[in-house]
């Protein structure tokens, strides 16, 4: 009894001790845990991260859609401009698509400009790639400018998304870029012009692969383009179109374009073919 009565009258002590151990630790824990940097607000709770500029070429930083990437965009210009640039796409294509390397192959390239025909034109890839092929039947494939299925991108298409260049060409009134809800300081200052021609010249050397890709399999390439509704001063009509006459007049490629957005790539008479019959972009 006498040790029991013992333990009783020293346990509150014992557990006030332990309490404000634990306390401590936690105030310790918390101040240990770095804060973001301030650069302004953007509302009620709400404040501006600091981005880490990296170049184009760089590997890091984009494992995630949801961590921007803040690539100058004068390398990027650069970048999307070289030639160079479609023979990266290819390779990043091959790696998961070597029938896109391989003679004989009929490789088909989708392109879209538009109000609702982006899925026009993932419906017509997954179509030309899940058709089962017929005794003797030429083996095909079909990509476009996001990657060589509708789940599979190539990595600088991923990349590109990751840059965010929309959302950092349209920043809120105290300067800071907002990308999924939160709020980041870009290092660089980015215009809508400058996102335009990045993503223009990108949509072109996505193109040139064409050319890449008939001298590789010995066909041109079957292009299908559903651009119902685009404007002229959209990718389509001004980047990808020129590009397409020129490879047209090269005989890297056969262009046809949708009459309507459920144009379906067996039924002859759903499309137009020749960049000469281009139809007349919305005003």
């Amino acid at each position: 009894m006498e040790t029991g009565s013992d333990t009783t009258s020293r346990s509150p002590a014992k557990s006030a001790a332990v309490g404000l151990l634990i306390l401590a630790l936690l105030i310790l824990a918390f101040l240990a845990v770095p804060v973001p940097q301030i650069s302004g607000t953007t509302g009620a709770g709400s404040v501006a991260l600091s981005g880490t500029p990296e170049a184009a070429g760089g590997t890091g930083g984009y494992t995630t859609l949801y961590t921007p990437v803040f690539t100058d965009p004068s390398v990027k210009l650069t970048e999307t401009s070289d030639p160079y640039f479609s023979s990266q796409l290819y390779r990043e294509a091959l790696q998961y698509e070597p029938l896109l390397g391989t003679t004989g192959t009929q490789v088909h390239m989708g392109y879209w400009s538009g109000a609702g025909n982006h899925g026009s034109l993932i419906r017509l890839v997954d179509s030309v790639n899940d058709m089962p092929l017929s005794a003797g039947e030429t083996p095909r494939k079909a990509i476009f400018d996001e990657g060589v299925s509708s789940y599979y991108n190539y990595p600088s298409y991923f990349r590109m998304l990751a840059e965010h260049w929309y959302e950092r060409a349209n920043p809120l009134k105290n300067g800071s870029v907002l990308v999924f809800g939160k709020a980041y300081r870009d290092p660089y200052t980015v215009t809508m012009t400058q996102a335009d021609d990045i993503w223009g010249q990108y949509s072109q050397r996505y193109a040139d692969m064409a050319g890449l890709i008939r001298n590789a399999t010995g066909k041109p390439v079957i292009v299908w383009c559903y651009v119902e509704g685009a404007r002229e001063n959209r990718v389509f009509y001004k980047y990808e179109l020129p590009e397409l006459k020129r490879l047209e007049q090269d005989g890297a490629v056969v262009v046809y374009f949708a009459r309507t957005k459920d144009a379906d790539w067996t039924r002859p008479g759903d499309w137009i073919r020749g960049t000469a019959n281009a139809p007349e972009p919305a005003t």
